[in-house]
This record gives C-alpha cells, structure tokens and sequence, in this order.
C-alpha cells in the first residue's frame, strides 16, 4: 500500500468515526490507534496527527500538543506536517519561541528540497490568525513559488487567498496574484450561482459544495461569550439550552436554502478575539461573528450536520440526536 492510500484510508477511518461516536470519546481512540502501531511504523504518526486535531477541538491544547510533537519525532508520513498543524496550539499556550523554532525547522526543510503537503498555508493561516502579517505574507507568497516551480499552471489555492487576504489587511496595491484571487472567487461564485439554479431546477450538480457553517458556542464558551456582550442574549439565547435550540433551528432552515453541505462550527471566545484582530474587524459586529463561522468552515474545523437519528448529538451531549437537539420541533 502506498503512503496516499495509507493515510486515505486512515482519513476514512477517522471520518467514519466521527459520524459515530460521541467527540470527546474521539481523541483518546485516535491515540489508541497510535499506540496499536510500532513507533516508526506507516500509520502512526497519522493516528497522532489526528488525535491532536481532535483535542484541539476538544481545547485541551496540552494534550494536542502532545499528540503533535510525538508525530512530528515519529517522522512517519501525514497529510499535513504536524509541525505546521502545531503552530496554532502554541500560539494559544504562548509558546513563542517554539513557534520560531518550528518555523526556522520547516524553513530549513524547505530550502533542502523537502516537500511539505499544504505546510505554506497551514504556516501562513496560523501567522495571520494571531496578527504576524508580514510573516504570513512571506509563507504564503513562497507557497505559490513553490507549486509553480515544476509545473507554471498548478496555484495553491489556499496560498492564493491567504496571500489576498494578507495584502489587503496590510493596504498593499493589488499585484498579479491578487487579480488572479478576484478571478478565481467570480469563478467560483458562478459555480455556486449554476450550483443553486441546477438545485432549484432539480437537475444533478457537479460544481464543487461549499461548507456552510452555523456559529454554536459549546457552555462555557457561551457564558463567556454573555458575560462580555450581554445584549447577545437577544440572539443566542438566555441559556445554554434555549441556545442549542436556536443553532439547531438556524441548521435546519439553512439547509433549505444552501445547495452544498451544512455543519456546526464549534467557536472560542478566546480564538475568535483574535481572529477578529487579525481580520482589523469589530468583535462586537455581526458581521465579524459571520466570518468566524466561515472560517471554521473553509478550516474544516466543524462538525457535519445533521448526524443520523440514532448518532450522537452534534452538540456533544452524548445522548442520540433524536433524543437531543433533533427531537426539538
């Protein structure tokens, strides 16, 4: 088996599990994974890849990180490298000079000849979330060399839009790769505009879905997120309760409307202060909530909605869906 169709199948593995299984039970089996495979051996490092990701979302960052660097010293092959994934959890722990030290290892891997699946963007999307633009404008700009340097046509996608991003926040004048940015988002905006118009006519759509993603705050969060903006009761709800209820109800009308997939974007009040600052948005603003959600969704750092009748909730309850946010009505 070769190391793609490893790491596909693990991927599958993992996506399976997720639909079936309760998600705070979800990083401790992905590290029993781990541990069922001989250190050094194919598969290892991609079951602890995992399991950090999953504690991330869980937020018990010491344990993702962890789960991170025991890949990273396995070496074993992942789909992205668990150093790149790891800048994020140490920038929340504020670990900064290990975020320089990673940074300077997959530099210098880099400059050997070391191809890293995904490593500029995944670099360059933790640089811009916690405010070092000038540092992600350079990782996502060598990501764009880098596809192009065997083949001129290949664009990394999320290089070019982070690099987009980036220039707009710092006030830079548009260059080639900006204007190809803009080309690419009319293109794709036509995609969805066919998409929609192929649904509504009932025909098959082909165009690529896009993840819709509805902002929930699990309950500390939530209190947090109350206690800092009051008047977000109005919204979200006066408890936690009333807000499951309202996500759940916000699901179910916009997969009326929304061709492609819908999921639940599990936020932080601390993560989402800093991304409304590296945006140079309003945390206050609807708005600013609004592209939080959507970045969770492009992150893919969202729960699938909705779970079958007899899964659990995707609130994280435990319980079955049909006997939690799904029996609502």
């Amino acid at each position: 088996m070769s190391d793609d169709e490893l790491l596909d199948e693990i991927l599958d593995e993992v996506e399976a599990l997720q639909q079936q299984m309760p998600h705070d039970r979800l990083a401790p089996l992905f590290e029993e994974r781990a541990r069922g495979v001989a250190p050094g051996a194919p598969g290892r490092a991609a079951w602890l890849a995992h399991a950090g990701e999953q504690w991330e979302l869980e937020g018990d960052l010491g344990r993702a990180r962890a789960c991170y660097e025991e890949a990273a010293r396995d070496g074993g092959v992942t789909y992205i490298d668990p150093r790149a994934e790891m800048l994020n959890v140490l920038f929340e722990l504020g670990e900064i000079s290990r975020v320089d030290q990673l940074l300077g290892e997959l530099r210098h891997d880099l400059r050997a000849g070391w191809e890293g699946r995904y490593v500029h963007a995944f670099v360059g999307e933790s640089l811009e979330l916690h405010g070092r633009l000038d540092e992600a404008l350079r990782w996502f700009s060598q990501g764009l060399t880098h596809a192009q340097r065997d083949d001129p046509e290949n664009v990394d996608i999320g290089c070019l839009n982070g690099r987009y991003r980036v220039r707009r926040a710092l006030g830079l004048p548009e260059d080639r790769y900006d204007l190809l940015a803009e080309d690419r988002r009319r293109e794709y905006a036509a995609e969805l505009d066919a998409a929609d118009e192929e649904r509504l006519l009932g025909a098959a759509t082909s165009a690529r879905p896009v993840t819709m993603a509805v902002l929930y705050w699990p309950e500390r969060e939530f209190t947090a997120v109350l206690d800092t903006w009051p008047s977000l009761a109005d919204l979200y709800g006066a408890d936690h309760a009333e807000h499951r209820g309202i996500v759940e109800q916000h699901l179910r009308g916009l997969a009326l409307e929304h061709a492609g997939p819908v999921a639940v974007g599990f936020g932080t009040l601390a993560e989402y202060l800093r991304f409304a600052e590296a945006k140079g948005h309003d945390p206050a603003e609807s708005s600013t909530r609004a592209a939080y959600a959507a970045h969770l969704g492009n992150l893919r750092r969202v729960v699938d909605w909705p779970p079958g009748r007899n899964d659990p909730c995707w609130c994280g309850s435990g319980q079955k869906y049909k006997k939690c946010c799904g029996a609502l009505r």
